[in-house]
């Protein structure tokens, strides 16, 4: 009577599916970014309003605290939100769609920075133009005046950026749309709301729907593969 073969235990065994968890450094920059969003939101909801130019009586009300925002809160909330984002976008990358990926992480990143860098410039001649130390009320609206008759100065650094930002998403989504690390519907999600982000008749909503196609690129960008 022919033996037969042990049965190996693998065989006994059922497979089981392994759940890898993203690194942690990976989740670490994911927490940068969404701590960078909710700091831009906050920093949008407490600046003074902004319609081409700046008001005395709103920079004065803010009692010094309109510099320390710009430095400590919408500076670095913006840069670290354009930079982190811009990682991702390379992460996300595979393939023929990697160069897009990557041209497309170094407009949001190298335009996130200037962006950044420009808005916190800007701010800083109007916190001494308001400070009482300096000036009376008198010098100081003079000041303000004289100053927003030269915003144009940094007008090209903003509106230039802000393009590269724009531009450089688009791109660096369509690059993630032919690498497929992602359902097909997230990228194209994420290109029509950039889109409809710039169209929107109200700015407040686009501005929103700019955060959370950030987050859901930081949020893809943390769970792929490699």
């Amino acid at each position: 009577m022919p033996l037969e073969a042990p049965v190996s235990a693998s065989v006994l065994t059922p497979p089981t599916t392994v759940h890898r968890r993203p690194p942690a450094a990976l989740l670490v920059l994911f927490g940068l970014l969404v701590l960078s969003l909710v700091a831009r939101l906050v920093f949008t909801l407490t600046e003074p309003p902004f319609d081409g130019s700046l008001r005395y009586d709103d920079l004065i009300a803010m009692d010094g605290a309109y510099w320390p925002l710009n430095l400590y809160l919408g500076g670095p909330g913006y840069l670290v939100s354009f930079v982190s984002t811009a990682v991702f976008l390379v992460l996300l990358g595979r393939g023929h769609g990697s160069a897009l990926t990557l041209a497309g992480a170094l407009l949001v990143g190298l335009g996130g920075t200037v962006f950044s860098l420009a808005i916190t410039a800007e701010a800083l001649p109007f916190a001494h133009a308001v400070d009482p130390t300096l000036f009376g009320e008198a010098e100081g609206r003079a000041w303000v005046s004289t100053l927003n008759g030269r915003l144009d100065l940094l007008a090209p650094a903003i509106v230039g950026s802000q393009v590269a930002i724009g531009v450089g998403g688009l791109v660096g989504l369509v690059g993630v749309l032919l690498s497929r690390t992602t359902p097909r519907w997230a990228p194209v999600a994420g290109i029509v709301g950039i889109v409809v982000s710039q169209v929107l008749p109200l700015a407040a909503l686009g501005y929103l729907l700019q955060l959370v196609v950030l987050a859901g690129i930081g949020w893809a960008g943390s769970r792929v593969r490699r």
